[in-house]
């Protein structure tokens, strides 16, 4: 734990609420709103005990909070750059992955405040970290253009999949740990077997057959992947991209069903930044919650596609989302340095 109790607190914390734009219906409140205004806060992540929360950022400083309170409970130092993402062991809420610009991934214990291991491979800047369910393998992805297949026992590498022609923006797994999803600057998306490596499949957006993938894609218009996710059950991969849309895709039929655009019905959301997303299905009706590079914290129906609430919560980019409880909490995370925790109306 930090020695310093000064650090016990976050710079500022408030429960008063951002502007606010509700559309159709009271979906949450606000429970607190956590500050750093001096640096980007790339991602958040909750842990699987639902007591913490954990932000990197910019300047390469890893906090993790109490969630119930935003009180600062540990500084984790020791990237000399920018952390991309982390990740909470799925099995053990006191272990923490992260991965950064300075090419490394680190193993950290939160309650001791110390890295307990490096895993050097990638040649550039380590963009994601995901692991499995079962805690035993570690996925990290990177702007080299791999994906490393990591055993968390030993340290080392147990295969190395040369997954897109660009960098890699995220990856993501399936409830049963079977299949990688990874998303990647070249505008595809690729589903690999995590115990083989061998790619089942690419997905590609192409608006002339409706989003239907395409084994060639030499005559597609490729628009970066920014980040993908997979739906609670497994079945559906949200693919967030630079054309400014969200995508919900069936990956076994190979098509996209439905397509999340911007405020103003002009797929406005994120053409520079990745903005991640998240399912809250806690509510009457499912939504999907995503940042934005100018129109705050959105949530969509994710049936109708309708936007039903929005959330203004700086003047920066939201870049990091996710959810707890079936999206009974909300955290979301800007460029600004700020983090602002919501309580989802289940009955909304």
């Amino acid at each position: 734990m930090s020695s310093d109790p000064e650090q016990k607190e976050p710079i500022s914390r408030t429960s008063s609420p951002p502007a606010t734009k509700e559309i159709d219906r009271v979906l949450y409140s606000v429970r607190y709103v956590v500050q750093n205004p001096s640096e980007s806060i790339n991602t958040v992540k909750i842990s699987p005990d639902g007591k913490s929360m954990a932000t990197c950022s910019s300047n390469g400083v890893i906090r993790v909070y109490e969630l119930a309170s935003g009180t600062l409970k540990q500084e984790l130092r020791g990237h000399t750059r920018g952390v991309s993402d982390v990740d909470f062991l799925p099995i053990n809420s006191d272990i923490l992955v992260s991965g950064s610009d300075d090419l490394t991934v680190r193993l950290w214990s939160i309650s001791r405040g110390k890295c307990l291991k490096i895993l050097r491979k990638h040649t550039y800047h380590v963009t994601t970290v995901r692991f499995t369910s079962r805690g035993s393998i570690l996925l990290s992805g990177s702007a080299d253009e791999t994906i490393t297949i990591w055993d968390l026992t030993s340290g080392k590498t147990l295969r190395t999949l040369s997954a897109h022609s660009d960098p890699i923006s995220s990856v993501a797994l399936t409830p049963d740990d079977t299949i990688i999803v990874s998303g990647s600057y070249d505008g595809l998306m690729r589903l690999f077997d995590l115990e083989t490596g061998y790619c089942l499949k690419t997905l590609v957006y192409n608006s002339a057959s409706q989003g239907t993938a395409t084994a060639s894609t030499s005559d597609v218009v490729n628009f970066p992947i920014s980040y993908v996710n997979l739906s609670p059950n497994g079945k559906y991969i949200l693919s967030s991209s630079l054309d400014g849309a969200i995508r919900l895709w069936d990956y076994m039929d190979n098509k996209v069903i439905k397509t999340y655009l911007g405020v103003g019905d002009e797929p406005n959301i994120s053409t520079k930044y990745t903005c991640e997303t998240c399912f809250v299905t806690c509510t009457e009706t499912p939504l999907i919650a995503s940042g934005s590079e100018s129109s705050g914290l959105l949530f969509w129906d994710v049936q109708s596609k309708k936007i039903v609430c929005q959330l203004k919560v700086s003047e920066g980019a939201v870049l990091g989302v996710t959810s707890h409880e079936d999206g009974k909490v909300v955290v979301c995370s800007d460029s600004h340095g700020t983090v602002t925790v919501l309580d989802i109306n289940d009955t909304a």
